[in-house]
């Protein structure tokens, strides 16, 4: 790894474990992905390709792509098959909406690694997120024991917020500290709208956030390193180190294809954090809501 990143921050990770709490890999050849098609991503993109910065990370955690609706369960068994000794835990796909939504999850659960579920609702309208199926599908989550990864616009946020609503008792990861607008920063309309949605989630004290996925929402690398910081530090003040987590998003958010690679997102991090907090950010909260075993040190995966 470099001595220093090019975002600002050093390049190390301070000698903490480090865990990729988010991480995708496919191959439209063994299942259908329709987002990709036309786009540089529509090509295998498999775990020995995973930007790990320069061998810093010793784990990952697998969120599914978006596969096709039938496709979910296939995607699950294909990485659960993969020869990957990082993979740490899994986040599948479940059609929380699904009159069956139970039965599908408890297939997706009896997978090795499975800890959480996603039901991808960012662009969904305001009206799905507020439908009794989609409340019913969550607390069928939480009755599995599973994590729910939650990835919505900044836009979104009060709307998850009435979707967890004041009872509801699973764990939720928060994806991309909620996509935030990066362009505008913190300080701006917009920015101050996102934080106080933030603020108002951070009543919900088993949800927890993914710090991650800047890159893919900064028009260019000049924006991420003036609002990057400002934006993560926000976050990071409103939940606290323990309800925080770090994730690089490849190949979406860092690797070949972007501007910023996994050591400098990770670098960033860690600057904004400092070192007292870094090893929670790195790895703590991710092995706690996950449910990630093992030692410093030691394979995730026998």
């Amino acid at each position: 790894m470099t001595p220093s990143s090019p975002l600002g921050g050093p390049g190390g990770h301070g000698g903490a474990e480090l865990i990729d709490a988010h991480v995708h890999v496919w191959d439209p050849r063994r299942v259908r992905y329709d987002w990709l098609a036309g786009t540089p991503l529509d090509r295998p993109r498999l775990p020995g390709d995973v930007d790990d910065a320069d061998g810093a990370v010793s784990g990952w955690v697998f969120v599914e792509a978006d596969a096709a609706p039938e496709a979910a369960l296939d995607e699950a068994r294909w990485v659960a098959d993969l020869e990957w000794p990082g993979l740490a835990a899994m986040v599948v796909a479940a059609d929380l909406e699904a009159p069956d939504a139970g039965e599908r999850i408890g297939r997706a659960a009896g997978l090795p690694l499975v800890r959480g579920v996603r039901h991808l609702l960012q662009g969904l309208p305001g009206e799905r997120l507020a439908a009794p199926a989609l409340a019913r599908g969550l607390a069928e989550v939480a009755r599995a024991g599973l994590v729910f990864d939650a990835c919505v616009r900044w836009t979104q946020l009060d709307a998850l917020d009435r979707l967890l609503g004041d009872s509801f008792d699973g764990t939720v990861v928060l994806d991309h500290l909620g996509k935030p607008p990066v362009d505008e920063g913190v300080r701006s309309d917009a920015g101050r709208s996102w934080l106080a949605s933030l603020r108002r989630l951070a009543r919900h004290e088993r949800l927890v956030v993914k710090v991650s996925g800047l890159p893919a929402e900064a028009s260019d690398r000049g924006t991420l390193r003036r609002h990057g910081p400002d934006l993560v530090r926000a976050a990071v003040d409103v939940f606290g180190a323990e309800r925080c987590m770090v994730a690089g998003d490849w190949p979406v958010s860092v690797g070949a294809d972007g501007g910023t690679t996994a050591g400098e997102w990770f670098g960033l991090v860690r600057e904004v954090v400092g070192a007292d907090d870094w090893p929670r950010v790195a790895a703590g909260t991710a092995r706690a809501v996950y449910g990630i075993r093992g030692r410093d040190g030691e394979p995730v995966r026998d």
